[in-house]
């Protein structure tokens, strides 16, 4: 029991560097996880279970969200960049769920603006956490990562 406690904190331990690599298995895991489930939760809400299908959806989006900002923060460690970098990307993200379009009328401009600066970063942190390379050799947060 007390194997699996501390193999599933290792798991969510922001500590430490994750290869290009190892990030992929886990962003690929993590969506095979999210299809699966989701298709179990509809299948239990078809059945007249709707409040089981809630929960796997709850419990399916938490501990996906959890993970996925755990290695996330590993992986920008690997680039040799804080976790904290990941904030302004949340925020990016978050804010495209603002309703833009109410204002596209009055103010086209600066609403295109916004979507294009909130593109462009999102691009960048998808091609600094999933495209490049992790910095050569140790650095602040720990040694270079096996494949």
């Amino acid at each position: 029991m007390m194997d699996t406690l501390t193999w599933l904190a290792a798991l969510f331990d922001p500590r430490g560097r994750s290869s290009r690599r190892s990030y992929h298995r886990r962003l690929i895991g993590m969506l095979l996880l999210f299809v699966v489930s989701g298709s179990v939760a509809i299948l239990a809400a078809s059945l007249d279970a709707r409040f089981a299908g809630l929960a796997i959806v709850g419990v399916t989006l938490a501990g996906t969200a959890a993970f996925l900002v755990v290695a996330t923060i590993r992986r920008l460690h690997d680039r040799g960049r804080t976790g904290w970098w990941m904030l302004p990307d949340v925020i990016t993200t978050l804010a495209g769920f603002a309703p833009f379009e109410t204002l596209a009328d009055v103010y086209p401009w600066p609403v295109i603006a916004a979507t294009l600066a909130m593109t462009g970063f999102n691009l960048w942190f998808f091609v600094e956490t999933v495209c490049r390379r992790g910095t050569p050799g140790p650095n602040r947060y720990g040694p270079e990562p096996e494949r």
